[in-house]
């Protein structure tokens, strides 16, 4: 199946068709469709549907692939989609460090349970560029009055973990 007939079948509205492409991508890969893939499930109600993408998305194995859930989590027709995009960026293992500052953001305005997701998704990252870590640091800073009770441990732990992953040039 090519990407034009991937695609297609994505597109049509026939649930048979959409879940056996899905079931396709996910036994062939292919990371120039996930755009599609994220729009169809900002689209769908069907439940099959719906986790099949989810299961695809939290196991995905190709680095080019962070950009488009990167692109996905800032659109704000997305915004609906944000906890299972960002649940599946730890999932997944990728490595989404050069997007920190996006998930720092989602940590500052999310609720809890999608702060703590986006917390999570900083945490796996095993090393931060300084200047990238400075600025999460300032961004946190100045977020602090923002900062509901309930996440304030997570908070202050988080500016802790970045201050660790943050890589020292003098090394």
């Amino acid at each position: 199946m090519n990407n034009k007939e991937i695609i297609k079948n994505l597109k049509s509205g026939n649930i048979v068709l959409q879940l056996e492409t899905l079931q396709y991508i996910t036994k062939e890969g292919n990371k120039d469709i996930l755009s599609e893939v994220i729009s169809l499930l900002n689209i769908t109600d069907e439940t099959e549907i719906r986790d099949e993408i989810i299961k695809i998305l939290e196991h995905l194995k190709e680095q080019e692939c962070t950009l488009d859930i990167v692109k996905a989590i800032e659109n704000k027709d997305y915004k609906e989609l944000l906890p299972i995009l960002v649940s599946a960026c730890w999932k997944n293992g990728l490595d989404y460090s050069n997007y920190v500052e996006i998930f720092t953001e989602v940590f500052i305005q999310a609720d809890f349970l999608l702060a703590f997701d986006a917390f999570t998704v900083i945490d796996t990252i095993e090393t931060l560029n300084e200047a990238l870590a400075d600025k999460c640091l300032l961004q946190l800073e100045n977020a602090v009055e923002d900062i509901k009770e309930d996440k304030r441990p997570l908070y202050f732990e988080l500016i802790n973990i970045i201050k660790d992953k943050k890589e020292n040039p003098a090394e």
